[in-house]
């Protein structure tokens, strides 16, 4: 008689096998959209109803509003559209706990729409401050008027911020979300020879 124990027999189906690694597509953060929600309303409520906090603070000189809190009042359409995609988003990622196909579509389709929001907003000139504008061409003078000439459009660089941002969302969507189908297929193309190398082992 030998003393040796026999080997235990694998009895865990294919779908056990693959377990870990459904578990592990299946891992979600739920701060990044939380967070995204929150910083939506926030911006949305700091620039509607209390544009003059964005302001600007010259030596010896007045605290000056960079936008004109009137003209920022009737662009209220797009600016609560503007959150409004922004937020949809963000839930979307939180109803779908994973990257999916169907999340990237959603995310490109309200970022251009969010992008489109933000040109109707900041586009239009007029939304500045011309008595900040003033205060930038005089203050940056001679070899930093250059500095001054990128100030004085603050519109612009919210356009540029905005565009950077919703770029780098959407590309990191669709890239973790190609991932995941790979990593999906991979799963699939290996669980018939999971299955018959445990039926083979029977």
């Amino acid at each position: 008689m030998s003393d040796t124990n026999p080997t235990p027999e694998n009895t865990q189906t294919p779908e056990e096998n693959n377990k870990p690694a459904i578990q592990h597509k299946r891992k979600f953060s739920f701060f990044e959209p939380i967070a995204g929600i929150i910083l939506a309303i926030v911006a949305t409520v700091v620039f509607f109803f209390f544009p003059q906090i964005i302001s600007v603070v010259f030596v010896n000189g007045p605290l000056i509003p960079t936008f004109v809190d009137f003209i920022i009042n009737g662009l209220w359409f797009p600016i609560f559209a503007w959150a409004i995609l922004r937020i949809g988003v963000e839930v979307f990622y939180l109803i779908e706990r994973r990257y999916t196909k169907r999340l990237a579509v959603v995310t490109v389709i309200g970022n251009v729409l969010a992008f489109i929001c933000t040109l109707f907003i900041f586009v239009p000139y007029r939304v500045v401050n011309l008595h900040y504008v003033e205060w930038i061409y005089s203050y940056f003078s001679g070899g930093a008027a250059w500095f001054g000439e990128i100030l004085a459009r603050p519109n612009l660089i919210i356009i540029i911020i905005m565009l950077i941002g919703l770029l780098l969302d959407s590309f990191t969507v669709i890239r973790k979300g190609r991932r995941e189908m790979e990593r999906e297929e991979e799963e699939k193309a290996a669980t018939p020879t999971e299955a018959a190398s445990n039926e083979g082992s029977v």
